[in-house]
C-alpha cells in the first residue's frame, strides 16, 4: 500500500514503524519459503549501511583536526535527500 501513494508530490512519507514491518515481513516471508540465504542479503545492507557512516564521521573528523574544518566523502550526507523539499 506505501508504494501506490509515494509518487509526486509525496503525501505519505514512511517512518520506522513502516520500514520495519517492511524488514520484519521480508525475513518471514524468506523463512517461510525457506530461501534463509536472502537473509544474509538483507543483513549485508544494515552492515554496509553501518560501516558507511562510521567511515563518513572518521573522515569528517579527521580532516577538522588536519585541515581546520571537517570535510565531507559524499556529498549529500549527512543529510538525506527528502530533507531537501
Amino acid at each position: 500500500g506505501f508504494f501506490v501513494f509515494n509518487h509526486k508530490p509525496a503525501k505519505i512519507f514512511m517512518g520506522d514503524v513502516g520500514s520495519l514491518a517492511l524488514g520484519g515481513m521480508l525475513a518471514a516471508l524468506s523463512m517461510a519459503l525457506h530461501v534463509e540465504w536472502t537473509l544474509l542479503l538483507i543483513g549485508l545492507v544494515y552492515v554496509i549501511e553501518t560501516g558507511s557512516v562510521m567511515l563518513q564521521v572518521t573522515y569528517f573528523k579527521w580532516t577538522k583536526k588536519r585541515y581546520g574544518e571537517g570535510r565531507r566523502i559524499f556529498r549529500m550526507t549527512p543529510f538525506h535527500h527528502h530533507l531537501e523539499l
